[in-house]
């Protein structure tokens, strides 16, 4: 019998406690709306007052769910944003 290999889990363990998972319908209309603006993750992220990681997981949702899609500069966006 050979040698069982370890696994990393994703999103587990003390640095993923406070990891958002869930949002308001709200909150995903202006995602989609800002996302096909081509505001960069971290505007969506202060928008949303929430993390570029939970922003960056809700674009990975909604391209698997076919509800976005692609954009220029991906993640990133394209649109500069002034602050």
């Amino acid at each position: 019998m050979g040698r069982r290999e370890s696994k990393y889990i994703l999103f587990t363990g003390k640095a993923h406690e406070n990891m958002k998972f869930d949002f308001t319908q709200r909150q995903i209309e202006t995602f989609i709306t800002l996302w096909n603006q081509g505001y960069p993750i971290n505007k969506i992220a202060d928008r949303l007052n929430t993390s570029k990681v939970s922003v960056a997981l809700i674009a990975m949702d909604l391209e698997m769910a076919g509800k976005i899609g692609p954009r220029a500069g991906g993640l990133l966006g394209k649109r500069k944003v002034v602050s």
